[in-house]
């Protein structure tokens, strides 16, 4: 029975009321996240200040380089803008159905030949007789319901 705190006849600062003012409780610890292991990834620390640190400029001849092609690249795009406003300031020539019409007849050509559809093989080839019978291509612009057998025909190289 002797055994009870803050009883005398037990051990000193056992507890209670009656022990020492100046003492102080132990507060509980915080927590804190474990240590970081020294194995695997090492992650990037980020600093919240960066925008106070400048970078270091030396003038050193990789900058020169750059900079004479980041020029050269400039001229050009200068150049371009140049041509591209010329250009634009170009008036367009009207284009009317008769112009359309000369550009056509220019294409087609001044006949060789008179000749004779013997055969039509496909859409767009058929067999032609002159002085010998010819295996040739028709033109996109002919009008292919008007062919038929023994129609005459003119031929181009």
């Amino acid at each position: 029975m002797g055994n009870q705190q803050g009883m005398p006849g037990g051990p000193p600062n056992a507890g209670g009321a009656g022990g020492a003012p100046n003492e102080k409780k132990e507060e509980p610890k915080k927590w804190e996240p474990p240590p970081t292991p020294s194995f695997g990834r090492k992650k990037k620390k980020t600093q919240a200040t960066t925008h106070g640190k400048l970078p270091k400029v030396l003038p050193n001849a990789r900058c020169r380089l750059k900079l004479h092609r980041l020029q050269r690249v400039a001229d050009y795009l200068e150049i371009e803008e140049a041509f591209i406003q010329a250009v634009q300031a170009r008036p367009d020539p009207p284009s009317t159905a008769e112009d359309q019409m000369e550009k056509v007849e220019e294409l087609r050509g001044m006949p060789l030949q008179v000749g004779e559809l013997q055969e039509m093989i496909d859409d767009s080839h058929a067999i032609v007789s002159t002085v010998g019978e010819h295996y040739v291509p028709i033109m996109s612009f002919v009008d292919k319901d008007q062919l038929e057998a023994g129609a005459s025909v003119l031929l181009h190289n």
